[in-house]
């Protein structure tokens, strides 16, 4: 009988589909590139839907995916079992079996030659360094230029049917913190709390985790710890939860901070200010409004509270979407202003690295700026003890 014809896996609909690839032609038109050319594996899934390699969530060349103006995207894959899954889970018709990354040039080439962009201008985001060297020498026409611009102004802007896709991954977020919560005890192992989160999360639609799931508690909650370690977790220890889900390629992502027992004052001022500076954050944001200026505003209410030596020294949020920490961020001298329908997740935290005793506290929500403001998406609630 053979393979009948299928839907990509985790699919959202024919309607989006044709939407996001016409936002990528009129975005290529508007920049005046002859093409794109793309290797990682969020933008070759959000610009044909097929579902790559399990969308993992770490750089590896595995795919590339070519767009001519006017034309259908073109294809090229390193597995085998690819050949079956692009035919019969997707709407790819060219599609082209790439050798060890080392040969790439000589796929991609053909790809070039025979959509006639050998004097093209194309847009690109990360091209391994072998295969830019080749095409370089072969195709000496051919002007290379960072995509990324038009890479945000695809998909920094959701479209309403995006934004319903992340109201839903936010929710199966929400269900694995307040799952991860409710497991917070003296004596769990930090991935043991992990293990609760994604288990509620899987077992309501998640494809993934976009990361490693984060529990850091006690001394790793001061230095921010970055994934659930084998640590037990001892009363009296902050424990900061960071987690996020992915439903039919939208990211979920948002983060609490609860007490494993009493907290102690400091502990409780430090959360306080922590919550006050991302609820004054989000007052801020609404269409005009830069990412400067919602930047700025968290740092200033942890810096009045006295506690500016400790507050995150990098972005205290990001552009939430198909990928996950997308631009524009809320960072220092991003003078990008936010735009209705724009995702964000802020997240100022304040960390005392040199007080692994006290722990640190981090709170992550997803916000939709609105048309004259802003929405918080999550609704997991706030520790009671650390605001009492």
């Amino acid at each position: 009988m053979g393979f009948v014809k299928q839907d990509p896996v985790f699919y959202a609909g024919d309607k989006l589909h044709h939407i996001k690839q016409e936002k990528i032609q009129a975005a290529m038109k508007k920049a005046g590139y002859d093409a794109l050319m793309l290797f990682k594996a969020e933008a070759v899934r959000y610009v044909t839907d097929f579902y790559v390699k399990g969308f993992r969530p770490f750089m590896e060349p595995e795919y590339v995916v070519l767009v001519a103006r006017d034309k259908p995207p073109v294809v090229g894959h390193i597995s085998g079992s690819d050949k079956l899954r692009i035919r019969f889970k997707s709407d790819i018709e060219d599609v082209r079996k790439l050798p060890h990354l080392f040969d790439w040039s000589k796929v991609i080439s053909g790809m070039i030659s025979d959509y006639g962009l050998e004097n093209a201008r194309i847009g690109t985001d990360l091209v391994p360094f072998m295969v830019y060297e080749d095409l370089k020498t072969q195709f000496p026409k051919i002007t290379w230029e960072n995509a990324g611009p038009l890479w945000v102004e695809v998909t920094a802007v959701k479209h309403p049917l995006e934004i319903d896709l992340i109201r839903n991954s936010v929710r199966v977020a929400d269900l694995g913190v307040r799952a991860a919560i409710a497991a917070v005890r003296p004596g769990i192992r930090e991935y043991e709390v992990a293990a609760e989160a994604e288990y509620a999360m899987r077992k309501n639609g998640s494809e993934m985790t976009p990361f490693i799931t984060n529990v850091a508690s006690g001394y790793n909650a001061s230095m921010f710890e970055r994934l659930a370690t084998e640590k037990v977790i001892e009363k009296g220890e902050m424990v900061i939860l960071d987690i996020g889900s992915v439903v039919k390629g939208y990211t979920g992502d948002l983060g609490r901070t609860v007490i494993c027992g009493d907290p102690t004052p400091v502990q409780k001022e430090i959360y306080k200010v922590n919550l006050e500076s991302i609820r004054e954050a989000v007052k801020m944001m609404k269409p005009g409004v830069t990412c400067h200026e919602v930047d700025l505003r968290a740092r200033e209410v942890i810096e009045d509270a006295g506690w500016g030596k400790y507050e995150h020294a990098g972005n205290t949020g990001h552009q939430l979407g198909y990928g996950l920490h997308g631009d524009p961020e809320i960072n220092r001298n991003v003078n990008v202003p936010l735009v209705e329908n724009m995702v964000i997740c802020l997240e100022p935290r304040i960390i005392l690295h040199d007080q692994p005793e006290v722990g640190g506290s981090h709170l992550e929500n997803a916000v939709l700026v609105t048309k004259d403001g802003a929405e918080y998406l999550n609704d997991t609630p706030y520790d009671e003890k650390l605001l009492g």
